[in-house]
């Protein structure tokens, strides 16, 4: 009986311990949403403070309590009690597009810096996440939920794993991201926009600069959103959501719209109608026969969305497409710009021995620099030709005149053949220039393409390049700036004429013995990146730009060079005239000469830790004469090589010369005199406001002697004389002393720049310094190409030895 009592009381244990299992796993928190793995003693609750937020259509950030941000609260317990469960999970479930989870902690994990900002100072930005993970908690999490500009139902879970049992537990909360009235998705249009690429279509049937390679589209697709008042799709009307039109002011030659409606009804012409299908229309432009500017309209009915029934409400928005020609109407240099230049390094290193080891192999420079140079193309209506349009380049950098304006060391050179009364026969090969009438030596032959250039001539014989460039003037009939311009290669010379491989432009009138020309002739001392036949053609891209490298070696820095840009077969071109550059940035002008200078200028030129303010001191004999010659050097800011910062010198820059004379005992007497000056009007206004206080009067018959009339304000008026007295004096003394001496200082030959290998010969001229005087010369670029730091050349009196 003992036995059979015991058996059933251990099956009644064993039933209740299941019944005590299977109620844990169902009897969950009912506000949490729980649920509980069978056998687990784990539970887990999620609640939110705020369950409700408004739609954040300003992208205003998180932070605790604000206006889209709610704390969101995670609770485990075990057996009923508080369990610091190692893990905790929060994930977005659903609603993923309406917000984000934060930590909120001031952790650095969980934070970054805005992009491009540097932190600290700026304080860094809380980073979104979709989940967020706790470890080693204490039972009690707390999270934050951010709302965005979507509206929607936001569900949260959060999890957690039972140690025993391995199983999770979980537990919602629902979070409603609202706009305004709280509806997701309206029918009632707010906002219509459109979503259209800024390139431009071409005319149909267009022949012009047409090739295989480049596609001129005609035509362009198109999309437009139709929103409510927070940003969301709206719903499908009864009828069609849009009306899109072309308005009138257009090109009308023959361009139109399509597109096909929800129905699968094909729409065509210069008004559509259009429906949303997945939220956007889809449309597509078509150009016509003539080029110019479209303005395309698109209206939704806000009252009833449906533009079929008359529009009692429109919601319109715009966009315009140009069309263009295809045709390329003008160039344009971008340039010059010294922040273009870079230096191209090779593959020669200094090696120690057969291998570099563990060192590194320092590059060294192959004494050559690069310029990028680009043009912007464009149509008659400032569009840009199709992506691909051949753009040909061609430099010329000699021969320059030895007689004139000498490079290197009388400036960056001009050419020898030039002049502005060249005459290009239009559509005709010819061009034609007068004779000149001076001869620069005895035997110049006045033809304007056999020039005098030094010990030799400079000639324009075939193979030559012959560069144009009208000056900028517009003729009634022709209603545009340049005709001519750009570049010709020569193929033969009769007297004063020249024959070329191509036309000229054809225009309605002969333009006349006006055009600028220069002939550059090999061999050249740059050239253009891929020269080999003379010249080197890039294509544009989308926005119409055609960019090349120029290269020059760094012995001819500070030359003279022209680079032209061609289109269409040369009928349209333009013309970059400029010098070649050095690196403008950490340019100095070195002190080469006296030598007593020199040696207060530490360390040498070549350093890289060449002082970036150059100061130094010349004593001279007081009240004596200075006549000091000095040599500077003007070198661009550098190449690292071998471990060596090398330096280009550069000629022909204009130097900046300021002089400034310090003259304390001018100065003093200035001040004495101003203060002299000061005393002056002071006492004389008081006089004048004050007449007769310091008169002696006898105040009655009982008392005959005399007395002050206003006793106070004469003694204001004798401390007033008193104070003039000394300015008087003291202002004699001050202007004694400093007409002993008048100081002089200037600077010959002016204006100064830099000659050949970049050196700047001076005289610094002073004469008459006092004692106590100095002078200043300041040296410096003007720029931009060449930005030098300043080099400061102090001359002062002799300092007397100090008595021991």
């Amino acid at each position: 009986m003992r036995i059979f009592c015991e058996d059933l009381m251990k099956r009644f244990l064993t039933f209740a311990l299941l019944m005590g299992v299977s109620i844990g796993w169902w009897a969950g928190p009912a506000s949490a949403g729980g649920f509980f793995s069978p056998n687990s003693t784990v539970t887990i609750e999620i609640t939110a403070d705020k369950t409700t937020l408004p739609a954040n259509i300003f992208n205003v950030g998180p932070s605790i309590g604000g206006t889209y941000t709610n704390t969101v609260t995670v609770i485990t317990k075990k057996n009923g009690k508080l369990y610091a469960a190692p893990n905790i999970a929060i994930t977005i479930s659903s609603g993923l597009p309406s917000g984000a989870l934060y930590y909120l902690d001031g952790k650095a994990e969980h934070q970054k810096c805005p992009t491009g900002a540097t932190c600290p100072p700026t304080v860094p930005a809380d980073i979104a996440f979709r989940s967020l993970t706790f470890e080693n908690t204490t039972g009690v999490v707390t999270a934050h939920y951010h709302s965005e500009s979507t509206p929607g139902t936001v569900v949260l879970t959060a999890t957690v794993q039972d140690p025993v049992t391995q199983q999770v537990a979980s537990a919602n909360v629902t979070i409603q991201v609202v706009g305004g009235t709280g509806t997701i998705n309206s029918g009632t249009p707010g906002v219509v926009k459109f979503v259209m690429d800024r390139s431009p279509v071409y005319i149909q049937n267009n022949p012009i600069g047409t090739t295989g390679d480049i596609t001129q589209n005609t035509s362009k697709l198109f999309q437009i959103f139709v929103q409510d008042d927070f940003g969301q799709p709206i719903k499908t009307g009864a009828g069609h959501t849009l009306r899109v039109e072309m308005l009138s002011n257009r090109p009308n030659g023959g361009e139109w719209l399509s597109a096909t409606d929800s129905k699968g009804n094909a729409q065509e012409g210069a008004s559509v109608f259009a429906d949303l299908v997945g939220g956007v229309a889809t449309l597509a432009f078509h150009s016509g026969a003539l080029p110019g500017t479209v303005l395309i309209s698109a209206t939704a009915d806000r009252r009833d969305n449906n533009v079929d029934n008359g529009i009692q409400m429109a919601i319109t928005s715009y966009a315009m497409v140009a069309i263009g020609t295809g045709q390329i109407a003008s160039l344009n240099f971008t340039g010059p710009l010294a922040d273009a230049v870079f230096v191209r390094q090779n593959n020669l290193v200094l090696i120690t021995g057969s291998l570099c080891g563990s060192q590194t192999c320092d590059t060294v420079w192959n004494g050559v620099y690069n310029r990028v140079v680009s043009v912007v193309a464009a149509d008659p209506f400032g569009n840009p030709p199709p992506a691909g349009t051949p753009i040909t380049f061609r430099l010329i950098d000699g021969p320059l005149d030895m007689l004139q304006n000498r490079y290197p060391d009388q400036g960056h050179g001009q050419f020898a053949i030039t002049g502005y009364t060249g005459d290009p026969k239009e559509g005709d090969v010819e061009f034609l220039a007068p004779n000149r009438v001076a001869k620069r030596i005895a035997a110049d032959t006045l033809n304007p393409f056999v020039v005098p250039n030094g010990v030799s001539y400079a000639i324009a014989d075939p193979l030559c390049l012959l560069m144009l460039q009208d000056p900028e003037s517009v003729l009634a009939k022709e209603s545009r700036l340049e005709y001519h311009v750009g570049s010709r290669v020569i193929t033969g010379r009769a007297g004063n004429k020249l024959f070329v491989n191509a036309p000229f432009n054809q225009v309605s009138q002969n333009v006349g013995a006006n055009v600028w020309y220069t002939v550059g002739c090999p061999p050249y001392k740059g050239n253009v990146a891929n020269f080999g036949t003379g010249e080197v053609t890039v294509s544009t891209d989308a926005n119409g730009v055609a960019s090349t490298t120029m290269n020059y070696p760094a012995s001819q820095v500070g030359r003279r060079f022209m680079v032209a840009a061609e289109a269409a077969g040369g009928k349209v071109g333009a013309v970059l005239s400029h010098w070649y550059l050095g690196t403008p940035d950490g340019s100095i002008l070195a002190l080469i000469k006296p030598v007593e200078l020199v040696s207060q200028v530490q360390p040498t030129v070549g350093d890289a830790t060449w002082p970036p303010v150059v100061k130094v001191t010349h004593n001279m004999d007081a009240g004596g004469t200075l006549e000091l010659p000095i040599t500077l050097q003007l070198l661009d800011g550098g190449v690292q090589s071998g471990g060596k910062l090398v330096r280009t010198p550069v000629p022909g820059v204009p130097i900046n010369v300021d002089v400034v004379i310090n003259d304390p005992s001018e100065a003093s007497a200035i001040a004495a005199e101003e203060a002299m000056a000061k005393a002056q009007v002071a006492f004389d206004v008081f006089v004048a406001a004050n007449p007769g206080v310091c008169d002696l009067i006898v105040q009655s018959a009982d008392n005959p002697t005399p007395v002050e009339r206003n006793p106070t304000k004469c003694a204001t008026q004798k401390a007033l004389a008193s104070t003039l007295d000394t300015a008087k004096t003291t202002a004699v003394q001050a202007r004694a002393v400093a007409n002993l001496h008048t100081p002089t200082a200037s600077v010959v030959p002016t204006p100064l720049a830099s000659g050949a290998n970049g050196y700047v010969q001076a005289v610094l001229k002073v004469s008459d310094l006092p004692t106590d005087g100095s002078v200043d010369f300041y040296f410096s670029t003007v720029g931009p190409e060449v930005r030098s730091e300043t080099l400061q050349i102090t001359v002062q009196p002799t300092k007397a030895a100090a008595t021991p």
